[in-house]
């Protein structure tokens, strides 16, 4: 039998996910929910994080958050529970006091739009700028930059190893093809201006099927995602990554919150699939 191409196969899924997580939930052809609501998971409001969600630049709730197989979705079904409880978020640095959504760090640039972070936590001991994703992976990726980001830079950016990074790509932008580090190059540099003084992590969050192994593309992307953390080794603006199906496994380990354990096996019925 003929494997379908991961996409397709893995789109397809997550709509079952949906449909198998909130029962009576109506898709388009497209894997669209008509109603922003109807993508959260069950017990989630809204009306939490509207506000959030509505200040962003790429006007998430009218378009792409309501696909069943929207990253922006993903964070929030997977983070919201600790919007109102930030300091129950055990994650990189922890204590953390406030969390956002496609939360903006502008990055000095006039004229660009500013990088928007699909969730930020704000902590006693630093930031977590988290970059969610779902199937942008499986789709190729080419780097490319406006001449500001070169000629624009001129603080202590310019020093990093991020920066080096964007020189490097802009000769050669296809180094990564499923791993979009361009976007990540931006992310880094709206983080360092925006909290200049503040210790900061990007973690890249990404989403895989429970048959990973069956597309080599998921191999594929993981072994860009170590390339690119080992370029970017020892730098003030660290990054790490992981899948959220480890997340959620590392989560499920934790005795507390009292209501987390029950918050995973919400997000593996919804998200655990086989593509």
């Amino acid at each position: 039998m003929k494997t379908r191409p991961a996409l397709a196969a893995c789109r397809a899924s997550l709509a079952q996910g949906l449909l198998r997580s909130a029962p009576g939930s109506q898709l388009d052809a497209k894997g669209y929910v008509t109603d922003a609501r109807d993508n959260l998971l069950p017990g989630l409001r809204l009306e939490d994080v509207e506000p959030d969600l509505r200040q962003g630049s790429g006007n998430e709730l009218r378009t792409k958050f309501r696909a069943a197989h929207s990253s922006s979705a993903l964070a929030v079904n997977c983070f919201a529970p600790f919007k109102t409880n930030p300091a129950a978020l055990t994650l990189d640095c922890g204590g953390f006091t406030s969390l956002h959504f496609e939360h903006k760090c502008p990055h000095g640039l006039e004229g660009r739009t500013p990088p928007n972070l699909d969730v930020l936590a704000n902590g006693r001991n630093g930031i977590l700028a988290i970059e969610s994703k779902c199937l942008e992976p499986l789709s190729s990726h080419k780097a490319a930059f406006a001449p500001a980001y070169d000629t624009k830079i001129q603080d202590a950016r310019r020093e990093t190893v991020w920066f080096s990074l964007m020189q490097e790509l802009t000769t050669n932008p296809h180094a990564y093809k499923w791993l979009d580090a361009a976007q990540l190059i931006k992310h880094a540099f709206g983080i360092g201006h925006t909290y200049k003084d503040r210790p900061a992590t990007l973690l890249y969050l990404y989403w895989e099927p429970l048959n990973a192994d069956a597309f080599p593309v998921f191999a594929q992307h993981r072994a860009e995602i170590a390339r690119f953390a080992a370029s970017v080794t020892g730098a003030a603006i660290a990054f790490t990554a992981m899948s959220y199906p480890a997340l959620w496994a590392a989560w499920e380990t934790h005795a507390a919150p009292d209501w987390l354990a029950d918050h995973v096996r919400r997000l593996r019925l919804r998200y655990g699939v086989v593509a």
